[in-house]
């Protein structure tokens, strides 16, 4: 009997001696041993708040797509308005456009520039909000000043969040009555019918550009400095495809813009 479990022992530890390493597969299946197995660790609060950031500005950029659509068709429509009132479009329907062109514009400004403290917006305030501490190194400082001394921050950069929130602090104070006037008719025109509402024109075609260039710049700036992706162009579709319309149902050489025939 003795001899036996000697022999046993002997088989199962043939070819083995102390100090030596014998695979998993040799040993068969082992139970988990949980304590042994190092998880992995969960990303840092500034990775969280980098792809938080990197999402919103993806949703601005579509956002800013669709106000260089509304912009371009208002001003189409307003530099054909003669020639589109003796076109085959009926009167009803140019109505119509005129009145999405104004809500449009200005419940997509609302939605850029708006902050609010109880929703996640994809707004400039809400990218600027979700930006983790950054320190800019030297190549970002030139392009944040870049961005910065063209709506009238002259500051030198040097941290990202703190830098953007006074650049936009500075540009909405300086278009603040376009920007007042844009959610005033938002707030009582078009997302509601207030009986009271006295505000009937909109800001300056200037104004709807300048608006229009500061939300694509920020976009740009955020895309390429901070979240190291090349930005996306803005086609113009929308406004080509109303010009080729236009002038199938009658508009002779439409204009596309002030400085152009199409």
């Amino acid at each position: 009997m003795t001899q036996g479990l000697t022999n046993k022992r002997l088989q199962r530890t043939a070819g083995q001696s102390f100090g030596t390493l014998v695979s998993p597969s040799a040993r068969g299946p082992q139970p988990l041993n949980r304590r042994s197995v190092r998880r992995r660790p969960r990303p840092p609060w500034r990775v969280m708040h980098k792809k938080k950031a990197d999402g919103k500005n993806s949703a601005l950029l579509e956002l800013v797509a669709q106000l260089r659509d509304h912009i371009d068709l208002h001003r189409i429509i307003g530099l054909n308005v003669a020639a589109l009132r003796n076109s085959d479009i009926s009167d009803a329907f140019l109505g119509y456009l005129q009145k999405s062109a104004h809500e449009s514009l200005a419940i997509y400004i609302c939605k850029i520039f708006e902050s609010s403290t109880r929703n996640e917006l994809n707004s400039i305030p809400g990218i600027i909000e979700s930006l983790p501490l950054t320190h800019l190194g030297d190549k970002q400082k030139r392009e944040f000043a870049t961005f910065a001394k063209r709506y009238g921050n002259h500051s030198d950069p040097t941290e990202a969040r703190s830098y953007l929130k006074g650049t936009f602090g500075l540009f909405c104070g300086i278009h603040s009555e376009s920007l007042d006037r844009l959610k005033k008719f938002r707030d009582t025109i078009g997302a509601h019918s207030d009986s009271k509402a006295a505000i009937r024109s909109l800001p300056s075609h200037a104004e709807f550009e300048i608006l229009f260039s500061f939300a694509n710049d920020f976009y740009e700036l955020v895309s390429d400095s901070i979240s190291n992706v090349g930005p996306a162009s803005i086609p113009r579709r929308a406004g080509r495809g109303f010009i080729r319309l236009i002038e199938s149902m009658g508009v002779q050489a439409a204009k596309f813009d002030f400085d152009e025939e199409k």
